[in-house]
């Protein structure tokens, strides 16, 4: 019989998932029923903050608004190391602790994989999940989700806004692309249930996202408000059908859309997230949801250059949502909260909110705060202990890599340029992309030359690779979303024309670029540029791996 070493059972009592006991349906009534409009308000408020600790700010709104959670963004400065964030998640619960009701916070984070990762040190970075889609196996769905639930749980994240459920069937969408499954709606409800399956059982929240669909747009929210032309039929056999499945699945809250939907609610200028027709409508009745409704930020220029944020939030509880969301968009501070939060009140005390609305949006948050044992900040256990044996390790590593070396997709290969050979005299030319420096990962052979180039190659740009190509036998091109970038696409074209027997095209982020250069000899879709993307890209142009992904979009 194998015996364990006391620091061996330590370490393995760690390891137990934490399976918090569901909380009986009188002790939310009871809180509920001592609550004030002010503690009530607050736990429909979910907030950003600035720093990597609880600054005086948060405090107040944790201590004087009694907010119900926060969200996390580096662009704020929440993140700055992965042990950083366990010490301020709990000190975050510890602030909550400390208040009358402690109440626990909800700790909401972004951490799609791909393009949309908030903790990108110390921890997994898993590819996109259209990246995913391409594997054509689930089970790299599903692992992408336990280890992201695993991670997060010992930083002290409870909530990560994920899956993202929008079937992406516009290639002109600027703002989903890679990070949804695909253009196939059943492909995407399959994956999007499988994530979902693996974050109820490990006891993380999560929000399908964004209803009622973000993929046929091309506008980008944070900017605009986008319009989707789809008519009821099309709505329910395709951007309804991920959010069905993950419904299926158990998922405990959804996120919704700052989407104009005609087809849904016929009023000009009204996205869903403000529409008592789509979210009480479409989402409650048809649909029969009964988790939590969260609002996209409500700082996103969809709103705020509309209705306005404070006025938003009004209208979003009024219509249906149970969870205000306040990110850290451009042009907005923290004060904004402040002001959202006052209206609010006031709007509950005139009226305007029903306190009927109110009291359902409240006693929806306290219960799956019960259910996933947060509704005792107290009781809520502070893991950073577990960091070395749970986040970043080899095995979840690992994990990473065969899901991103599976998805690497070779379209083409007309005249046999790959695998790239030792002796190839090879120029790769890689665009920037703000400060991701992705094209480490990629091994150089002593053959090889690197250009770098701006994301919007220069004429100097141009200048420099149409001299260094004439210098070898085959010419790389990689370009990241070139269908919106003029430059890029110059700058390739011109490349081809020149090495039309040595031109391998690489399309970085969304696979829609191959169709700007259908004539290349070779065509390859990565699905994003994250570290293990480009190790698994790297492995198969130099033949140490195969090709084996499949295209998950339809190209034009």
């Amino acid at each position: 019989m194998r015996i364990l070493t006391y620091s061996a059972l330590f370490v393995a009592l760690l390891l137990v998932p934490f399976r918090p006991a569901p909380l009986a349906a009188a002790t939310v009534d009871q809180i509920l029923s001592s609550m004030t409009l002010e503690e009530k308000i607050g736990q429909m408020m979910l907030v950003a903050f600035k720093g990597p600790g609880v600054s005086p700010e948060l405090a107040e709104m944790i201590a004087k608004r009694h907010i119900g959670g926060v969200i996390l963004y580096s662009s704020w400065g929440n993140v700055e190391n992965i042990r950083q964030v366990a010490a301020l998640n709990a000190a975050i619960q510890a602030a909550a602790a400390a208040t009358p009701r402690a109440v626990g916070l909800f700790v909401g984070i972004d951490q799609e994989g791909g393009p949309v990762i908030r903790l990108r040190e110390g921890v997994t970075v898993f590819p996109s999940q259209m990246a995913v889609a391409a594997t054509g196996n689930r089970e790299h769905a599903r692992a992408m989700a336990r280890v992201m639930a695993s991670e997060l749980t010992v930083l002290g994240v409870n909530l990560n806004f994920s899956p993202v459920a929008d079937v992406n069937s516009n290639p002109d969408n600027p703002i989903i692309g890679i990070r949804s499954f695909g253009s196939d709606p059943n492909v995407v409800s399959r994956l999007s249930a499988a994530m979902v399956e693996e974050y109820v059982r490990a006891r993380m929240l999560c929000t399908p996202k964004h209803f009622p669909g973000h993929g046929d747009t091309d506008v980008d929210s944070h900017l605009g408000l986008p319009l989707s032309n789809h008519d009821k039929k099309t709505l329910d056999r395709i951007d309804f059908a991920p959010f069905r499945a993950t419904f299926a699945a158990k998922a405990p809250a959804v996120m919704t859309a700052h989407v104009e939907v005609p087809a849904l609610e016929p009023a000009r200028d009204l996205p869903a997230t403000l529409s008592s027709k789509i979210l009480e409508g479409a989402l409650r009745k048809e649909l029969r949801f009964d988790g939590l409704i969260v609002t996209d930020s409500l700082g996103m220029g969809a709103l705020s250059k509309g209705v306005g944020t404070v006025r938003a939030a009004v209208m979003a509880a009024k219509a249906g949502a149970d969870v205000l969301l306040f990110g850290a968009d451009i042009g907005h501070e923290p004060a904004d909260q402040i002001a959202a939060f006052d209206n609010l009140v006031a709007a509950a005390k005139s009226g305007e909110i029903p306190m009927e609305r109110i009291d359902r949006a409240v006693r929806r948050i306290l219960t799956v705060k019960g259910e996933y044992g947060l509704l005792d900040a107290r009781a809520i256990p502070n893991r950073a202990l577990e960091i070395p044996f749970r986040v970043g390790i080899a095995e979840n590593r690992q994990a990473a890599l065969s899901a991103a070396q599976d998805s690497i997709t070779l379209r083409h290969d007309r005249l046999r340029l790959l695998p790239l050979k030792p002796s190839d005299r090879v120029l790769i030319i890689w665009p920037e992309r703000n400060s991701n420096d992705a094209v480490g990962s990629l091994p150089l052979a002593p053959g090889t030359a690197l250009l770098r180039t701006a994301r919007e190659p220069s004429s100097q740009d141009l200048r420099n690779a149409v001299e260094a190509s004439a210098q070898v036998d085959k010419v790389v091109v990689f370009t990241y979303d070139a269908t919106r970038n003029p430059a890029q696409q110059n700058l390739a074209r011109t490349l081809l024309a020149i090495k039309p027997g040595g031109f391998v095209h690489v399309a970085l982020g969304a696979p829609y670029d191959l169709s700007l250069f259908a004539d290349a000899p070779t065509s390859v879709a990565t699905y994003g540029d994250v570290p293990a993307s480009i190790e698994a890209l790297a492995k198969a142009l130099a033949g140490r791996a195969p090709f084996t992904g499949r295209l998950p979009v339809r190209l034009q």
